[in-house]
């Protein structure tokens, strides 16, 4: 499996974008991991060019990575931000698809981001059959994910 960056250094990249809550950071990387895996990789049947090699669960608010969790669950509500200088090492198709990620859904509140992911099918099947406030774990699809970023790559580009 070919995997072109880490989670931690993609969400550095958006701490050091804007301050934003734990929410917001976790579908931004959500949505950053579905429009690399949409844009860099044929079809569903080969999906071996991923942007880092974190999965995402079905989570009560949405697709969550819980390694990016379990660093800032701590923080609760609060604004997470770094204030030291960035540093940009990422190559050129990963800065394209950070481009796009903050340009379909940087200006969003997280709330909001939530809603954008709850109305996905990537997150909708991996609840099948739980409640909306059932604790779940359950692992998001790289297909279900490929299939529909791939629809909302196609989408945003004729517009």
């Amino acid at each position: 499996m070919n995997y072109e960056s880490n989670i931690f250094d993609i969400a550095n990249y958006f701490l050091h974008y804007q301050p934003m809550t734990h929410k917001k950071l976790q579908k931004l990387l959500y949505f950053c991991y579905g429009i690399y895996l949409a844009t860099y990789n044929e079809d569903e049947h080969n999906l071996n060019d991923r942007l880092f090699e974190n999965n995402f669960q079905a989570w009560v608010h949405g697709p969550v990575a819980p390694e990016i969790y379990s660093l800032y669950k701590n923080n609760g509500v609060n604004l997470l931000y770094i204030e030291e200088p960035y540093i940009n090492a990422f190559n050129s198709k990963i800065q394209k698809v950070l481009n796009k990620t903050i340009e379909y859904y940087g200006n969003y509140e997280a709330d909001e981001l939530e809603e954008i992911s709850h109305g996905q099918l990537p997150w909708k099947n991996a609840r099948k059959n739980l409640g909306i406030t059932d604790i779940s774990v359950n692992p998001i699809s790289d297909v279900d994910i490929f299939q529909a970023f791939r629809g909302i790559i196609r989408d945003n580009d004729r517009k």
